[in-house]
């Protein structure tokens, strides 16, 4: 009998999409996604053949889909979701934005439902660091989220996976890099600074790990990446593939903070954020990365083509939106 998996989604969830097609490669799974309301094309297929690069060796095989994936559309009330949930064994959030604020009615649902794992949606820095949450307002809504998991006697697993790769070379991303317009904001003592970086299929996979049960469990928090690097690593990589080198401008700390909270105090919320997630990346008086000292990554042997062919989809519109790529 399948095991059914109850994936709970903002239907343009960036996570999303390589989430269930590493599930769709996985035997004896049932795939429900629950989302809002939406226009929105999630996913409607069961056994699809087709052909591509999977694994580290690169090699090309052609395969079928062997999971099957279902999307629901829900007001999210508790008769529905208790309709939803029954006989459902992992809960998976990937909610994103204001989507976030749905997660309590999902524990009381999923607690009542006897959900046996509950993934919250986390998938960045560590939210148990105190520092991190004084800087970044939607890491106190999660820090909330895992005190309710902790009261409702969940199992439940927290997968802190450090810089987003995607999000992290967008011309705003914590990563100070335009792969447009070849330059770096580069804040003083930040370039050696090792950090963890984890693409979208490198959280994908651990989440399929820790659904298969391969993960030892060590409390409810789970730190991962993809590979470890410094900026100084990133900027030598993104120069090799724009073949020339980035202009390098010298950013501040304390003026980056002034500005960004002042942002959100202006009710420019994202950018706010956006330009507070340097600071905490790249502030050493955050220690952001402390917990990830023991981490080397997944993807450790291909990080730099990996970051390359992110440079690429940046400078093509793919990630962050059209640009000239000049």
């Amino acid at each position: 009998m399948a095991r059914k998996i109850a994936v709970v989604a903002t239907p343009t969830s960036p996570l999303l999409p390589h989430l269930l097609h590493v599930f769709q490669h996985e035997p004896d799974l049932e795939i429900m996604v629950l989302t809002r309301q939406t226009s929105i094309s999630v996913s409607s297929s069961s056994v699809d053949s087709h052909s591509h690069t999977h694994g580290h060796n690169g090699t090309t095989n052609r395969h079928h889909h062997s999971s099957e994936v279902k999307h629901i559309q829900t007001d999210f009330s508790d008769s529905e979701l208790q309709s939803h949930f029954k006989g459902v064994e992992t809960v998976i959030c990937t909610l994103t934005g204001s989507d976030l604020h749905l997660s309590g009615p999902l524990i009381d649902a999923a607690s009542t439902a006897g959900i046996k794992l509950f993934i919250p949606a986390e998938y960045g820095l560590d939210t148990s660091n105190a520092k991190i949450r004084a800087l970044l307002p939607p890491y106190r809504t999660r820090f909330e989220i895992q005190e309710k998991l902790r009261a409702s006697g969940m199992d439940w697993r927290a997968v802190y996976s450090g810089i987003g790769l995607e999000d992290a070379m967008k011309t705003d991303g914590v990563m100070g890099i335009d792969a447009l317009w070849a330059s770096a904001v580069v804040f003083t003592g930040s370039e050696k600074t090792e950090v963890a970086i984890s693409s979208y299929t490198d959280i994908a996979r651990r989440i399929i790990g820790i659904v298969r049960g391969n993960e030892k469990k060590a409390g409810n928090e789970v730190y991962t990446c993809g590979f470890r690097c410094t900026l100084q690593q990133v900027i030598a990589a993104v120069e090799k593939e724009l073949e020339k080198d980035l202009d390098r401008y010298e950013g501040d700390l304390k003026g980056a903070e002034k500005e960004a909270a002042e942002r959100m105090k202006m009710g420019y919320f994202d950018g706010g954020v956006a330009l507070m997630g340097r600071v905490a990346v790249w502030d050493h008086g955050i220690d952001a990365w402390r917990a990830w000292n023991n981490q080397r990554g997944d993807s450790t042997d291909e990080w730099e083509s990996e970051l390359r062919k992110v440079v690429r989809q940046v400078r093509s519109g793919d990630i962050g939106g059209d640009g000239c790529g000049c």
